[in-house]
């Protein structure tokens, strides 16, 4: 099934809007619900990135969810991102510094 433009993310779990269901699991939702100023759904939390779709770095504040979210979306398996703490995910993806550290090694911690 071909997504339409600009629906790059799908709904993680069931979600209600004042009280009706606006998104079942897997469903498209669109970057306009995800990103910009009238954006209500979190990203990790709420919805996925798909495959492909270039995810910004969190602010140190978010979520652990949207931390990993970022991870997978920089390479890292879902399995290992979801299995990590902020904190990890943060000193791991943190600034530009840590990333460019990371990548620098291989991908290996030091």
């Amino acid at each position: 099934m071909a997504v339409p433009p600009g629906y790059n993310y799908r709904a993680v779990r069931v979600v209600e809007h004042n009280g009706v269901r606006a998104y079942d699991v897997g469903h498209p939702v669109h970057e306009s619900q995800v990103i910009g100023p009238d954006a209500w759904l979190k990203l990790g939390d709420d919805v996925e990135a798909l495959p492909g779709v270039a995810v910004s770095r969190p602010a140190k504040n978010s979520s652990q969810a949207a931390w990993a979210e970022f991870a997978v979306a920089e390479g890292l398996p879902r399995d290992e991102a979801e299995g990590l703490s902020r904190a990890d995910l943060i000193a791991r993806y943190g600034d530009d510094a840590a990333a460019e550290q990371l990548a620098e090694s291989g991908g290996q911690d030091a």
